[in-house]
């Protein structure tokens, strides 16, 4: 996702969340990234072969370097179609598949990366996790009318399908299903990009604001909970009772559950990445991982999201 991040920073069709962000962001722009501007353009359509769901900047690039010259011209030709004037010599020459103008596009996605991005790239992480833990419950509980409905005000699930208000266009999945990425860098519409040959539909959207006031409700109904609609009402007081590191009697003890039933859902929370578990001779240990911590609202520093990405 980290060329998803990237996209549009600069185009001017939107903008970040904050305006000492967008001065900083300008200020350390790179002279190397300039041709992006070229490329990316004030307003739209964008390329989107510069796209790409690699969780590593090195092998995104790689993913754009391996463009197919087919796709190239025809996503390039499609993106000036709507743009007044031809675009720069040194696009013609990439749409032709020459090597010097595809070096130029790796190192200023890189530069700029390296500039902006990597500066920046704990924080976007840990929105990124705590936007995914705010959506599921509504997923689980409302279905995609409940998610979409709080995208954006334009965005609706009608009869099994996205509706757009105001744009004119119609994605075909493919049955691909749709990749959902919420970027702490943008602040405009959700951008949608449809299914291609080499990867399925996707949404980029603008990360919900953290606030600060999520934290879960030990004496929830069960019935209201969204974290127990979630993932089930004993689980999520396994989930919550984690809060602080316990053995598998302990957690036992304070779910009022067996030993054995603690130890399946520990098993259970630990594959999802919610809890991790360390051994120390015969006793173990369970405790919340970030992602644990995001579920309950309880929002992790960065250092702890960039141990366990790395």
């Amino acid at each position: 996702m980290a060329l998803v991040e990237m996209r549009r920073t600069f185009a001017g069709h939107g903008r970040p969340r904050t305006s000492p962000w967008l001065r900083e962001a300008r200020r350390d722009f790179p002279a190397t990234a300039r041709p992006l501007l070229d490329l990316l353009g004030p307003l739209g359509p964008w390329p989107d072969f510069v796209d790409s769901l690699a969780p590593d900047i090195e092998e995104a690039l790689e993913e754009v370097r391996a463009t197919s010259p087919a796709h190239m011209r025809w996503d390039l030709s499609g993106v000036w179609r709507d743009r007044p004037g031809r675009p720069p010599t040194w696009v013609r020459n990439l749409a032709d598949g020459d090597r010097e103008a595809m070096d130029l596009v790796v190192g200023a996605l890189r530069d700029l990366h390296a500039a902006i991005i990597t500066p920046r790239w704990d924080d976007a992480l840990v929105a990124f996790h705590a936007d995914v833990a705010r959506r599921m419950p509504l997923l689980a509980a409302g279905g995609p009318e409940a998610l979409f409905s709080t995208l954006h005000p334009k965005l609706r699930w009608r009869d099994d399908g996205l509706d757009r208000s105001g744009i004119n266009r119609v994605c075909d999945l493919r049955g691909a299903g749709m990749v959902m990425i919420p970027s702490a860098f943008w602040a405009g519409e959700p951008v949608l990009g449809c299914t291609s040959e080499s990867r399925p539909g996707i949404m980029l959207y603008a990360a919900a604001p953290q606030d600060g006031h999520a934290a879960a409700r030990d004496d929830a109904d069960p019935a209201a909970d969204s974290l127990a609609a979630l993932i089930g009402p004993t689980r999520a007081a396994v989930l919550r009772a984690l809060r602080e590191p316990r053995g598998t009697a302990e957690l036992a003890d304070t779910v009022c559950i067996s030993p054995a039933t603690a130890s399946e859902h520990a098993k259970v929370l630990r594959e999802a990445q919610l809890i991790e578990t360390r051994r120390e001779g015969r006793a173990v240990s369970h405790s919340l991982t970030p992602l644990g911590r995001t579920i309950l609202g309880q929002l992790p520093d960065a250092t702890a999201f960039r141990r366990q990405a790395g």
